[in-house]
């Protein structure tokens, strides 16, 4: 494992990073719908998936994300914000929202993608102010979605071909 006590910026996601978050953030919502296995697995997924970043600050990871590719020109975004995001300056956290837009911008890009799709927890605003400045527009809500049975919002960003 990398030494992360002096880690700032934006690095290759590792699962370690996904599996802190959600251990802190599931229990910060009082949330308790994946098993610790089935976090595991969905980020070891993910990291040899190879389509993820990580943001440090100070050592610590703010946040992570990535598209999982679901057929050519469609990807499904997914990011996690830490708890502690809220405890840092607007200076940081503006600029955590800047890397996280280049980011996927760089990923949408690369991978030709038309159409971004992200499920956004009704009742979670951070994540629907998020995608609202990522560019993307609310589709519908799927009920009972989530894995503990809440309902979601989809959100999706569309390419538009010009002429």
């Amino acid at each position: 494992m990398i030494d992360t006590c002096v880690r700032n910026g934006v690095f290759p996601f590792y699962a370690e990073d996904m599996i802190s978050i959600l251990n802190d953030g599931i229990k910060e919502f009082g949330l308790d719908s994946l098993t610790p296995e089935a976090i595991t697995e969905l980020a070891e997924l993910r990291q040899s998936n190879g389509q993820c970043v990580s943001g440090w600050v100070d050592g610590k990871v703010m946040g992570c994300g990535g598209i999982d590719l679901m057929w050519e020109g469609v990807g499904e975004v997914w990011l996690m914000l830490s708890p502690d995001i809220d405890s840092y300056s607007l200076k940081t956290r503006m600029n955590a929202y800047k890397t996280i837009s280049e980011g996927l911008e760089e990923l949408i890009q690369n991978n030709n993608l038309i159409r971004c799709q992200a499920w956004g927890r009704v009742g979670f605003h951070r994540s629907h102010t998020l995608f609202k400045h990522l560019g993307f527009t609310p589709e519908g809500v799927a009920e009972k979605y989530m894995p503990d049975g809440e309902d979601a919002i989809l959100y999706a960003r569309i390419r538009r071909q010009n002429g």
